[in-house]
């Protein structure tokens, strides 16, 4: 009886070891072998107390264009959201299907409801298409580094008019996709990391960059695979 017991507690010992190392091997398999993506973004600051600082990411295109009549998947469902890119070369998405694509990038995500945003030109909220929910919305940073992050960041808005707003900021988030997963590589402002951003004196200005296609990036190990 004893050895049946110790037989259970090490089967159960070993099942609790083997999870951590499954996530980590599939973290490092989507880090270095996903297709990256550039997501549209403006990153806050809140403070999380069990995990530390980090800079919480709200992205702008979490939708996909479709009319109001669209076929909608139900509320919180999970399903499999293709993935393109705009002529700025940043992710878009482009259909969602309950079953598996056979080819091309995906991510499989909840349906969050229909999307709407702010119109200028209308002055009133304007309908744009299926809205789903991204699990790569944090990035975390030195505890130091995630307030003055989101005060670069915000010191840099520049307005810009066109048909969907009237506020445009040049920052972004690398991510890495695969299999269904995504994982943030890296934010970028005006093409320079984040954590150089924050890491420099006040008086040293952005680095501008004249095309999101020449980007560098820089690997880390910040996101969520759900």
């Amino acid at each position: 009886m004893k050895k049946i017991l110790l037989l259970i507690l090490g089967i159960t010992v070993a099942l609790q070891l083997l999870i951590p190392v499954s996530m980590i091997l599939k973290h490092e398999k989507v880090m270095r072998d996903g297709s990256l993506y550039r997501f549209k973004t403006r990153p806050i600051d809140p403070v999380d107390p069990f995990q530390g600082r980090y800079v919480q990411l709200g992205f702008e295109n979490d939708y996909i264009v479709a009319p109001t009549n669209a076929i909608e998947p139900a509320r919180n469902e999970r399903v499999y959201v293709t993935l393109g890119t705009d002529p700025a070369g940043l992710c878009k998405m482009t259909g969602w299907s309950r079953s598996k694509p056979e080819q091309g990038n995906y991510l499989k995500l909840k349906y969050w409801g229909k999307k709407y945003n702010w119109s200028a030109k209308d002055d009133n909220q304007r309908y744009s298409g299926l809205q789903f929910k991204l699990p790569f919305d944090r990035f975390y940073m030195e505890e130091s580094k995630a307030p003055r992050a989101e005060r670069l960041v915000r010191n840099r808005r520049i307005n810009r008019s066109d048909e969907n707003t009237n506020l445009f900021i040049n920052c972004w988030a690398n991510v890495r996709v695969l299999n269904g997963a995504g994982l943030i590589e890296d934010v970028l402002v005006d093409g320079t990391p984040i954590g150089e951003l924050a890491a420099k004196p006040d008086k040293q200005r952005f680095r501008k960059t004249t095309s999101l296609l020449n980007t560098p990036s820089v690997q880390t190990d910040h996101g969520e695979i759900l």
